[in-house]
C-alpha cells in the first residue's frame, strides 16, 4: 500500500511539473522586451527614476563607458536620481537585435540622447550603442539585470 502511495504522489508531482512548464514563446518574448526597453526610454524621458527603478532587477549591474561598475537597483537609481537632477533628458532607443532564451535575454541596438543642463547652458547631444540583459521574473515580467553602452 505504501508503495502504491508513493507511486500515486510521484505521478502527481511528475504531472504537474509538465502541465506547469510553459514552452518558451519567441514571439511573445521579443515583444515583451521591446516593450520594457519602451517603457523605460518613456520613464526615462520623463525623468521618473522611481518608474524606470521598476525595471531593475535588484542585483543589476551597470557597466558605463570609463566608470567602474554600479551594482544594485537601488544604488543605480541613486545615481540615475543625481543625473536627473543636473539634466532634462530625452532618449531614443532603436533595438537592432530582441533575442530571448528561456528565461534570458537581451536587447541590443542604439541610442541617441539630448541632454539638456538644469541650471542653463547649450544641450548636449550624444549617441552610442547599448546592450540590455534582461530577466524574466517570476510574475513573467522582463527586467534589466545587466546594462551596458558606449
Amino acid at each position: 500500500m505504501k508503495h502504491i502511495a508513493i507511486g500515486v504522489l510521484l505521478q502527481a508531482f511528475l504531472t504537474a511539473a509538465c502541465v506547469s512548464g510553459s514552452k518558451p514563446d519567441p514571439a511573445a518574448d521579443h515583444k515583451a522586451i521591446a516593450a520594457a526597453t519602451a517603457q523605460f526610454q518613456a520613464a526615462e524621458c520623463a525623468g521618473s527614476v522611481d518608474k524606470f527603478r521598476s525595471f531593475f532587477t535588484d542585483d543589476l549591474v551597470m557597466m558605463g563607458p570609463d566608470k567602474p561598475p554600479v551594482i544594485g537597483g537601488d544604488s543605480v537609481a541613486a545615481l540615475m536620481r543625481v543625473f536627473h537632477n543636473s539634466f532634462v533628458v530625452q532618449v531614443e532607443y532603436n533595438s537592432q537585435e530582441i533575442v530571448a532564451f528561456g528565461d534570458w535575454g537581451f536587447d541590443r541596438g542604439t541610442e541617441q540622447y539630448t541632454l539638456t543642463p538644469k541650471a542653463g547652458g547649450a544641450p548636449i547631444k550624444k549617441s552610442g550603442n547599448y546592450l540590455y540583459v534582461y530577466q524574466r521574473q517570476k510574475d513573467g515580467s522582463w527586467k534589466q539585470s545587466r546594462v551596458i553602452w558606449n
